[in-house]
């Protein structure tokens, strides 16, 4: 099978990740392209799969493909050109993280007297900035000895090795890109915002603290309970690292064969 791999410039990180474990995944068993719709027609491919948000112009050949959401309908196109949708990765394609978080050292070893530290990813995400600046005043009435890091670039190992807990303040459903699966995977205390998909990566609260969006209160509260009660925090590592085999790519690949499938049968 000739699978054409279509990035948009307006992917997520969510998206951007998910197109490099595919293609790592994919490689071993199908000849695996990077390129355009019109470069996918034109090499052949048995179909595409286009990695970015809805709202794209649909192809005008009989290219089958798969997509993350629904395209832009335009006049003249035909019913029987829709692709196999995929509106969301909690519908039938898992969330996957690349191997090197399951090898990931688990713990750190802070020295005493330091600060605890917290992590999250993106100040380009909407509303994120100012929901970790509102929660982080309100920490240091509490305590002083919380600081927060927030990553500009996708967080690797070592920049997790660096925090005590992840937290992704998400503040829409549709911002995927809080990187909670790989700190879930990496053995990290969570701290997320209750929306639909964080709310399935951490097993409905079992597996981390979930908290209702833009609710800066709130997640002072689950931030401190994560980082000094322990016997709470502990639990739910132990949880996490039960069910962190969801987030294996396999498993995601398994998914992506079944669609596949449906889409060229």
């Amino acid at each position: 099978m000739l699978i054409a791999q279509i990035l948009l410039p307006t992917a997520s990180f969510y998206e951007r990740k998910s197109f490099q474990i595919d293609q790592a995944s994919l490689s071993p068993q199908h000849e695996v392209i990077v390129t355009t719709f019109e470069g996918a027609a034109a090499a052949g491919a048995t179909l595409a799969h286009l990695y970015g948000p809805p709202g794209f112009d649909p192809p005008s050949g009989p290219l089958r493909y798969v997509a993350s959401g629904a395209p832009r309908r335009i006049f003249g196109w035909r019913k029987a050109h829709q692709p196999a949708v995929i509106t969301s990765p909690l519908d039938n394609l898992p969330e996957a993280v690349e191997d090197v978080w399951f090898q990931m050292e688990r713990g750190r070893s802070r020295p005493q007297g330091s600060a605890s530290t917290a992590g999250t990813f993106g100040p380009h995400r909407p509303g994120v900035k100012n929901m970790v600046e509102q929660t982080l005043s309100r920490i240091h009435r509490f305590r002083e000895d919380v600081e927060w890091l927030i990553f500009d670039a996708p967080p690797r190992p070592d920049d997790l090795s660096r925090v005590d807990v992840w937290v992704d303040p998400a503040t829409s459903e549709d911002d995927l890109d809080g990187f909670v699966a790989e700190a879930f995977v990496a053995g990290k205390p969570v701290v997320a915002s209750r929306t639909a998909i964080n709310t399935r990566r951490l097993d409905r609260g079992m597996s981390g603290f979930l908290v209702p969006p833009r609710d800066p209160n709130e997640l002072t509260h689950a931030i401190l309970g994560a980082l000094f009660k322990s016997e709470i925090a502990s639990l739910k590592i132990e949880n996490a690292r039960r069910t962190a085999g969801k987030f294996e790519p396999r498993q995601r690949l398994r998914a992506l064969a079944k669609i596949y499938e449906a889409v060229t049968a």
